[in-house]
C-alpha cells in the first residue's frame, strides 16, 4: 500500500461542508497571534501564513493623493460586528474579482499574460464601488471608516468553534477557490471539475446545460446509491441548489439521496452515513451559510455567529457518532466573496484542454481563485496542524475530488483533479494512537430573526438565482420585483 493510499485509509466516510464567501485572512489570519502551530505538513516555510505582525499589507483607497488602508483586526464585541463586511462585497470575476486581484477590471483571460504573483492590491477600490452599486444599501456614504473594513480579519475570539476546531486539527493556509468569481462555479468544481465554462452565477438558467459528470454519481455506481453519498440541505430553501447546479442530479432516482438538514444528526447517531456527506447551509430563510449582508437593515440577519452554531452541532453530530472513529469532516468555504486575502492566486491547468463548450468572459480556467479556508477535523490527525500540498500544485477545492477519486479507486473526472494534489499525508496518526479525546467548544449567543421577520429580507443577488432555477425547475418564471424573502418563498410554493 502506498504512503496516500494508507493515509486515505484513515477514513471510511467523509463529510464536507461548504460555508460562504470569506477568505481565509479574514476568519483566520490572526490564527496563531500569540504562537506557532504545532506541526507543519506540506511545502514551503514553516510558519503560519496569516496577517499577525504583517506591517506590509495594506490597500490604496480612491482619493487623491491615494491613502493606504492597513490590515487591522475587526471589531467582533457586538451583533453588528460579525455581519461585517456589509454591505456585501463584489464576488463576480469582471469586473470585482479582477480589480481586487490585479488592480484593474480588464485582464486577459489566459494566466500566461498576467503578472505573476499577482498584486492583491484593489480590495478596497472595487468595495468602494460595490457600497455605491448596491440596489438597497441605506444610504450610508463609503467614507474610509466604512471602506476599511473590507481589510478587517478576525481574531480567534470572535469565532471560538471555527477557531477551536482549527487549533484542535488541522487547517490549511495554502487551500485556494477553484475558480476566481462566485458560488456556482466554485460549488460546481468541488463536486465535479469543471463549470461548462461558466464563471458567473447569472444568466442563472444556463446551469442547466452544465451536464458534466458528477462525483456523486461516480460513487453511486461505484458504492451504490444508498452506501456512496447523499446531500443534507434545509427544505427552509424550498429545494437544493446543488441539485439545480448540477442538473444530472434533478433526475428522481436520487431522490432519495437529498435529505433534511434534521435527519442528518439522526443518521450520525445511527452510525447510517454514506462514504461522501456534502452538506448545503441554509441559504435563503435565516441563512447560515456565513455570507455577508446584502443590506443594512434590520431585516437582513446575514451573521457568522449563525455559521459558528451550524459547525458546532455538525461537529457534535459526527464526534458523537459510533462512525466517529472512521470520519473526516472538513469544512471549506467556495470562495472568498471579496473579503481581504493576502495570498495571490496561483496558476493551474484547465478541466479539459479541449472544451466542447464556449469560455464565458473567454476565461481559460488555468488561474486559481483567492484563498478560502479548509478545516480538517479527525481522531487520526494531531492538534495543531497546518498544511499544505507536498509538491509544486497548491490545494483548490479539487484537491477534494482528487482525494475521493483515490480513496474509492475512481478515475478522475477531468484534468483539473488529475493533477491536484490529494490530502493524505493531514492524517498522521496511525490507527493505533488515533485520538480519543473529542474536544467541545461554545459558540457564542445567537438569536436568529423570527419566520416573520426574516421573510422581510432583502434578496441576495445568488438568492435570486436560486429562486430562478427553482422557479424553471417547476415550470415557473420568476417575475421582476420579487425582492423579499417571503416573496420569493410565496411564489415558489404557491400551486405545487
Amino acid at each position: 500500500m502506498t504512503e496516500a493510499a494508507r493515509g486515505l485509509a484513515s477514513f471510511d466516510h467523509l463529510v464536507v461542508l461548504m460555508l460562504e464567501n470569506r477568505s481565509f485572512d479574514n476568519l483566520f489570519g490572526y490564527l496563531y497571534e500569540h504562537d506557532q502551530p504545532n506541526h507543519f505538513l506540506g511545502r514551503g516555510e514553516q510558519s503560519f501564513r496569516g496577517v499577525s505582525g504583517r506591517t506590509d499589507l495594506w490597500n490604496e483607497d480612491h482619493q487623491q493623493p491615494p491613502r493606504r488602508v492597513p490590515v487591522a483586526k475587526a471589531p467582533w464585541q457586538t451583533a453588528s460586528d460579525m455581519c461585517q463586511p456589509s454591505p456585501d462585497p463584489g464576488e463576480e470575476y469582471h469586473p470585482h474579482v479582477n480589480r481586487q486581484v490585479y488592480g484593474k477590471d480588464d485582464v486577459p483571460g489566459d494566466a500566461a499574460l498576467l503578472p505573476d504573483p499577482a498584486p492583491m492590491s484593489g480590495f478596497v477600490q472595487d468595495y468602494i464601488r460595490a457600497i455605491g452599486q448596491q440596489e438597497f444599501w441605506d444610504g450610508v456614504a463609503a467614507d474610509p471608516e466604512h471602506y476599511s473594513r473590507i481589510m478587517h480579519c478576525f481574531p480567534p475570539e470572535a469565532t471560538p468553534v471555527l477557531s477551536g476546531l482549527a487549533r484542535a486539527f488541522a487547517i490549511s493556509d495554502e487551500w485556494h477557490a477553484s475558480v476566481p468569481t462566485q458560488t456556482w462555479a466554485n460549488r460546481s468544481f468541488l463536486n465535479s471539475g469543471q463549470s461548462h465554462g461558466f464563471v458567473t452565477n447569472a444568466d442563472f438558467l444556463k446551469w442547466h446545460h452544465n451536464i458534466g459528470e458528477t462525483v456523486f454519481e461516480r460513487l453511486g455506481q461505484a458504492l451504490g446509491a444508498e452506501r456512496g453519498w447523499r446531500v443534507y440541505w434545509d427544505s427552509q430553501d424550498v429545494a437544493a441548489l446543488t441539485r439545480f447546479i448540477h442538473p444530472n442530479l434533478h433526475h428522481h432516482d436520487h431522490d432519495a439521496n437529498f435529505r433534511d438538514f434534521p435527519a442528518f444528526a439522526e443518521d450520525c447517531a445511527k452510525g447510517d452515513l454514506p462514504a461522501y456527506t456534502f452538506i448545503q447551509p441554509r441559504l435563503i430563510v435565516n441563512h447560515n451559510d456565513m455570507h455577508p449582508p446584502v443590506a443594512t437593515n434590520q431585516w437582513v440577519h446575514s451573521s457568522i455567529l449563525a455559521g459558528e452554531v451550524l459547525v458546532n452541532d455538525i461537529y457534535n453530530a459526527v464526534r458523537s457518532s459510533p462512525s466517529w472513529p472512521r470520519t473526516l469532516l472538513v469544512i471549506g468555504f467556495d470562495e472568498h466573496g471579496g473579503t481581504y486575502d493576502h495570498q495571490p492566486p496561483p496558476r493551474t491547468v484547465a478541466p479539459t484542454a479541449s472544451p466542447g463548450y464556449p469560455l464565458q468572459n473567454d476565461f481559460h480556467f488555468n488561474r486559481l481563485g483567492v484563498r478560502v479556508p479548509a478545516l480538517f477535523i479527525s481522531p487520526h490527525i494531531a492538534p495543531g496542524t497546518v498544511f499544505r500540498a507536498r509538491g509544486n500544485v497548491p490545494f483548490d477545492h479539487t484537491s477534494m475530488l482528487r482525494s475521493i477519486c483515490a480513496r474509492w479507486n475512481l478515475t478522475p473526472l477531468g484534468d483539473r483533479d488529475r493533477q491536484a494534489p490529494d490530502f493524505s499525508h493531514v492524517f498522521t496518526l496511525a490507527p493505533a494512537d488515533a485520538r480519543l479525546d473529542t474536544p467541545a467548544f461554545t459558540a457564542r449567543p445567537y438569536e436568529p430573526l423570527t419566520a416573520a421577520q426574516a421573510n422581510e429580507g432583502i434578496l441576495s443577488g445568488m438568492q435570486k438565482g436560486l429562486g430562478h432555477l427553482i422557479a424553471h425547475g417547476l415550470g415557473k418564471s420568476l417575475p421582476e420585483g420579487i425582492h423579499r424573502v417571503g416573496d420569493l418563498l410565496h411564489h415558489l410554493r404557491s400551486g405545487r
